[in-house]
């Protein structure tokens, strides 16, 4: 986290930490297609996935809250890989596309309030939605396609990654359920700490003794967040005309035996994925408030 703000943002987005998951995809066309691909590659995608966003839930930093959801969100990829479905290899490609944009946003955004306010702890920072509103929209804009609202980047991922625990052919009869339910639950954990993010920084009453006073900062600084979220609002209200294209190629080389026909769009009509969303939104929502009030309680 003492890397300079573009570096976390490059690192933390596309390059270092989506090492693992590309040589993963990678490795797809050879090694999957078996039971024990499904229970390690899936298990250890479910478990960081879970564990990633606990942790970052209990973070003051900032910053570090968003390095662990980036850790969660790599787990979330891995076990789309795990699911070892064709469809979900291709979400799991949309997700990593969906991630760098969102992550690199949002650490941009990050850096900008470190350095107008002088810390990054997010009990000191309050209320910056008064003073820094057009950073403050860009981040909350960030992180909301991070916990998958609809009309934002992240939302088309998480949604296809819902549909594909529906019917997985891996899990038959009573066991049918377990991953739609694993799923809409973990699926509350990124409304959480994306809402605490939210909350904590940008609302929350005033700041508390802070070095620096906040202000906008400077037009150069602000741009590449704005060139970023500009692409979060593009790809999630157009996903058909911005990422088609794109994700009907990027795939290929994940399944040599050809990419599935699928359709990009923002509204599929009421189905089970869309009310494990609603789901995930209505509980994790509160869970946010809630652990906020224990973290500042045990702080």
């Amino acid at each position: 986290m003492a890397a300079p703000t573009p570096v976390s943002a490059y690192l933390h987005s596309a390059a270092m930490v989506k090492a693992g998951v590309f040589l993963l995809a990678r490795h797809y066309p050879v090694l999957s297609g078996t039971d024990l691909w499904l229970i390690l590659v899936g298990g250890t995608g479910a478990v960081t996935f879970v564990y990633g966003a606990y942790v970052a839930l209990l973070k003051h930093d900032f910053k570090g809250l968003l390095a662990y959801s980036t850790v969660s969100h790599l787990g979330l990829i891995t076990l789309l890989f795990g699911l070892d479905t064709p469809m979900s290899a291709v979400t799991a490609v949309f997700h990593t596309i969906n991630h760098a944009i969102f992550k690199a946003s949002l650490f941009m955004a990050a850096g900008i309030i470190d350095h107008e306010c002088g810390t990054r702890d997010m009990r000191r920072l309050s209320g910056m939605f008064k003073y820094m509103p057009w950073t403050a929209t860009l981040g909350i804009l960030a992180a909301g396609s991070m916990a998958g609202v609809p009309l934002l980047t992240g939302f088309l991922s998480k949604e296809m990654f819902f549909v594909e625990t529906v019917g997985h052919p891996q899990f038959q009869g009573v066991a049918a359920w377990l991953l739609p339910v694993f799923a809409t639950v973990a699926g509350m954990l990124p409304v959480a700490y994306s809402a605490r993010f939210i909350h904590d920084v940008f609302f929350n009453g005033e700041p508390i003794e802070l070095p620096r006073s906040p202000r906008e900062p400077a037009r150069w600084m602000r741009f590449p967040v704005e060139a970023l979220v500009g692409l979060v609002l593009l790809v999630g209200c157009f996903p058909q005309l911005f990422v088609g294209p794109v994700l009907y190629a990027a795939p290929g080389a994940v399944l040599p035996l050809g990419v599935p026909e699928f359709k990009l769009a923002v509204w599929h009509g009421w189905n089970l994925p869309l009310v494990m969303s609603i789901a995930a939104f209505g509980f994790g929502l509160p869970q946010a408030l809630v652990l906020t009030a224990i973290v500042i309680g045990f702080a």
